[in-house]
């Protein structure tokens, strides 16, 4: 079994989530008590202060489990399969189904550029899931994508249903273990 490592760096995605689920709920609290009638005893106040109070707690608490869940990945190569684990998304490739392997930018490369969203996690610096393209010579053609903005990408192209996009530490690595198909992957 060989692991390849991919760099998550979730503090874009914590931060996003933070400003969206946190600061913006107190600031929407904070502008109804600036603006709200002057008739508000301390009661009123307590209850909105409890009120905010138990949404931040769940609300982080909500945060850090989305981010845990969405920043577990792997890709690893054993059994002649690349498994891949992003978040709640598990995709097995078989070794003798991958026809080519190379390092793209995504900004560029042919068909990677305008990939539609079907189902996955996007977040700022992270996606993960299932996209397809627009455009190229493989319309609509589904890529199981695994990257992180941070990380270099490997187009690995399949003669399966599917390509897939991956951001690893050592992309050459990756594609040249993919392109071999060496026994001491199928262990």
């Amino acid at each position: 079994m060989h692991v390849f490592p991919m760099r998550t760096l979730p503090w874009r995605a914590f931060f996003a989530g933070f400003g969206l689920l946190t600061l913006a709920p107190i600031g929407v609290i904070a502008a109804a008590l600036y603006a709200g009638p002057a008739l508000a005893g301390w009661l009123f106040v307590l209850i909105v202060a409890t009120a905010a109070g138990l949404m931040l707690a769940v609300q982080i608490g909500l945060m850090a489990m989305v981010l845990f869940v969405a920043t577990r990945n792997e890709i690893t190569l054993r059994g002649g399969t690349l498994h891949l684990k992003g978040g709640e998304f598990h995709e097995r490739v078989p070794l003798e189904t991958v026809v080519g392997a190379e390092r793209v930018a995504a900004r560029s490369a042919e068909g990677l550029t305008d990939l539609r969203w079907r189902n996955g996690i996007t977040l700022p610096g992270f996606r993960v899931g299932w996209y397809q393209r627009r455009r190229g010579p493989s319309a609509g053609r589904f890529v199981f994508v695994l990257a992180t903005r941070a990380s270099p990408l490997l187009h690995v192209t399949t003669n399966n249903r599917f390509d897939v996009l991956l951001g690893v530490d050592e992309p050459e690595a990756l594609a040249e273990r993919l392109l071999r198909n060496a026994p001491d992957d199928r262990d």
